[in-house]
C-alpha cells in the first residue's frame, strides 16, 4: 500500500503504541483486500467494550492503557446494560459494574459514547461524500443511503480507524462500486416503518449484498422509514447501501443510480409479500410475555408515536413493555413529557442496551461470576423485522412482528393484533 509520511509514522511507532496497533491491522487489512492507499476517514462508530464477552472489558482498558484515543469524531455501540435504570430490566449488578467500566475507558478514549445502534439521532450526522467506518451494519446502510457517507460493514477495525483517522480505500468507499445491482418496483402500501421493515427484509434475502434501487413508493419515505429499511436490508441480506432516487445522494434518478447501465434483474413487491414476512414470524395465536418497540434505537419522532399511542392506557398485567432508545433521544424525550406518558402505562424506557445485546442474550461468552441466566421469555411482540429474527435467534424465543401501532395494542391487550389477516 502507499502510505503518506504521517502514516508511516504511525505505522513506525512515533506517535504512540496504540496508533503503531492500530495503524498495522489497518495496513494488513488493506494488503487482504488489494486497497492501493489509505482514505481519510471524519467519523466512526465503535466497539463499546462487551460485558457479556470475556475479556472484552479488559481489552479496551489495555488499549487505553496503551493511550489510544479518537483521531476523528467518534460514537460507542449498544452495551449489554442500562446504566442509570438496570435495575428495571432486571439485569445482575455484577454484570452492570463490569459494563460501567467502560465509560471511563470512553472518556479515556474521548470518544463520544452514545452507546446507541443509532447515534446519528444522538447528533452524530456524517454528511456527504464523508468516508467514515462502523461496526453496526445499520450504521453503515443509514449514512451511505441517507446521509451520502461512505462506509463499509465493518468490525474492531472500525476502532483503529477512529484511532488514526485512516481506513483502506476500497469496497463502498469507491464510487464505482457504489452503483446499483438490482431495480426494486414497491406494488403495496408503505404506511408505517413496520411496513418500510418488512419490505427490507424481503428485499434483503433476495439481493444478498447487491445494491437495490427502489422506486414506486407513494410518497418521500420519512428520516425513520429509511432507517427501518436499511436496518433490514442489512440483516436479511449483507446490503450496505441501498438507493431511493431522489432520497439518496447524489442520485438524482434511476439511470444515475445504475451507473448508465441496465439493471441486472427487476422484481415486484406486492401487499402478498409483505404479509408473508409479517407471517413468517407467529400466525398470531401464540401467547406473549414482552413487548420490544425501538429497534433500531427509536427516534425522538418515534419516542413521541409511543407516547401519544399509549398515552391514558396501561400496559396488560401479563407483558411487559420495553421502549428502547439511546441516552441522548431519551434525555430529550423525558424533557418533552414521552418517557412519562410510557411509564405511566406500565411501560419501560431503557437506553444503553436493548433485549438482544443485554443479559437476556444467549450467544454470548458470559462469565458465569455474572449471574446472567436464562431469562424465561417465550415470545415477544416487535416491530422490527430486524428485531424479530434477533430475538428468534439470540435469546431462543418466538417472536411475532407486527406494525408499531398494533403492537401498542398488543401490549395493552394482552393479545396480538397481526398487521395482515383475511383482508390479504
Amino acid at each position: 500500500m502507499k502510505l503518506t509520511r504521517y502514516e508511516n509514522e504511525m505505522l513506525d511507532g512515533r506517535h504512540s503504541e496504540a496508533k503503531r496497533l492500530a495503524m498495522s491491522g489497518l495496513v494488513q487489512l488493506g494488503e487482504a483486500v488489494d486497497a492501493p492507499d489509505m482514505v481519510e476517514i471524519g467519523y466512526a462508530h465503535v466497539h463499546p467494550g462487551m460485558a457479556l464477552y470475556a475479556k472484552d472489558v479488559e481489552l479496551m482498558e489495555d488499549l487505553a492503557n496503551l493511550g489510544m484515543k479518537m483521531a476523528v469524531p467518534a460514537s460507542a455501540n449498544v452495551i449489554n446494560a442500562d446504566l442509570e435504570n438496570w435495575q428495571q430490566t432486571g439485569a445482575p449488578e455484577a454484570l452492570v459494574r463490569l459494563q460501567a467500566r467502560v465509560i471511563s475507558v470512553h472518556q479515556r478514549m474521548e470518544c463520544g459514547s452514545a452507546l446507541s445502534c443509532t447515534p446519528y439521532w444522538a447528533g452524530h450526522w456524517p454528511t456527504w461524500n464523508t468516508h467514515m467506518t462502523s461496526l453496526e451494519s445499520g450504521v453503515t446502510i443509514f449514512c451511505n443511503s441517507v446521509l451520502g457517507a461512505k462506509s463499509n460493514r465493518d468490525g474492531f477495525f472500525a476502532l483503529y480507524a477512529g484511532a488514526t483517522g485512516r481506513y483502506p480505500r476500497f469496497g463502498y468507499h469507491l464510487d464505482e462500486n457504489r452503483i446499483g445491482s438490482l431495480l426494486v418496483h414497491v406494488d403495496a402500501p408503505l404506511e408505517n416503518t413496520g411496513d418500510f421493515s418488512a419490505l427490507g427484509y424481503h428485499v434483503g434475502k433476495i439481493v444478498g449484498s447487491g445494491v437495490p434501487v427502489f422506486t414506486g413508493f407513494s410518497q418521500r419515505p420519512s428520516l425513520d422509514d429509511m432507517d427501518a429499511l436499511g436496518a433490514t436490508l442489512a440483516t436479511a441480506g449483507g446490503v450496505t447501501l441501498f438507493i431511493v432516487p431522489g432520497v439518496t445522494p447524489p442520485y438524482a434518478s434511476v439511470g444515475q443510480a445504475f451507473g448508465g447501465r441496465k439493471p441486472k434483474a427487476e422484481i415486484t413487491v406486492t401487499i402478498k409479500d409483505l404479509a408473508a414476512i409479517y407471517d413468517s414470524f407467529g400466525d398470531g395465536s401464540e401467547t406473549f410475555d414482552m413487548v420490544h418497540l425501538g429497534c433500531p434505537h427509536a427516534s425522538y419522532e418515534e419516542m413521541k408515536a409511543y407516547a401519544n399511542l399509549l398515552r391514558g392506557r396501561k400496559v396488560h398485567g401479563n407483558v411487559d413493555l420495553w421502549v428502547t432508545t439511546s441516552r441522548a433521544i431519551r434525555d430529550r424525550a423525558r424533557d418533552s413529557g414521552f418517557v412519562a406518558a410510557i411509564e405511566e402505562t406500565g411501560g419501560k424506557v431503557i437506553a444503553d442496551t436493548c433485549p438482544i445485546e443485554c443479559h437476556f442474550i444467549r450467544t454470548g461468552s458470559p462469565d458465569p461470576s455474572l449471574g446472567v441466566v436464562p431469562s424465561g421469555i417465550k415470545a415477544m411482540v416487535v416491530d422490527s423485522a430486524k428485531q424479530a429474527k434477533y430475538a428468534r435467534d439470540m435469546i431462543f424465543c418466538k417472536t411475532l412482528f407486527t406494525s408499531p401501532e398494533f403492537a401498542v395494542e398488543s401490549a395493552v391487550t394482552g393479545r396480538f393484533v397481526r398487521r395482515y389477516g383475511a383482508r390479504t
